[in-house]
């Protein structure tokens, strides 16, 4: 009897083992290029001066903003996008920022499908595409990323959206010397690395 349970335990080990290793390949391969095209292409530009500048400013223009202020704001941006549009929308998709982000997803030749930079409380500041909300700092890419650490990476899991195979890297955005300024969000086309 130990003789035919030992046996049948090494093979569910063996079974097991054969079926996680793909997954777990799978999952560190994802990872492993993001890693490489971070290191090769979106550090050079996340820590540019028109990256740099635009979060900055808006962590001064929203000193000590109040979380019913963030709220409000947030619930405004969630309305004008059920209207497909309104100044506070218009006012970050039309800032500096976002021209600069924009050209840096058409220059990705298809890797990047949006961008999306975030302040010191998790406000949008600016962004290729339009996001659902204005507040990202109750979500795992602001927390992951600006409350852990200048050099804090988070890569999430893979999802198919519209056919393509996207996961989501976030980096801390922040100074030379370290100082953490707000967080930066990029959709990544993992089939296209």
């Amino acid at each position: 009897m130990v003789s035919h349970l030992y046996k049948f335990l090494v093979l569910v080990a063996l079974i097991s083992s054969s079926i996680l290793s793909p997954i777990a390949v799978a999952a560190n391969s994802h990872e492993a290029k993001i890693n490489r095209y971070i290191d090769s292409n979106i550090r050079n530009w996340v820590s540019s001066d028109e990256l740099l500048l635009a979060v900055d400013q808006q962590n001064i223009d929203h000193f000590n903003i109040s979380s019913s202020e963030i709220n409000r704001l947030d619930q405004r941006w969630r309305k004008e996008k059920l209207r497909d549009g309104g100044s506070l929308i218009s006012s970050v998709m039309g800032n500096e920022l976002s021209a600069f982000l924009r050209g840096i997803k058409a220059a990705s030749g298809g890797v990047i499908t949006e961008i999306f930079v975030m302040d010191n409380v998790g406000l949008n500041v600016g962004q290729t595409n339009g996001t659902g909300d204005l507040m990202q700092g109750d979500e795992a890419k602001w927390q992951k990323t600006y409350q852990v650490s200048a050099n804090a990476v988070f890569i999430d899991a893979v999802e198919e959206e519209d056919g393509i195979n996207i996961s989501q890297v976030s980096l801390t955005v922040a100074r030379p010397n370290s100082a953490r300024l707000g967080a930066i969000t990029i959709g990544i086309n993992v089939d296209a690395l």
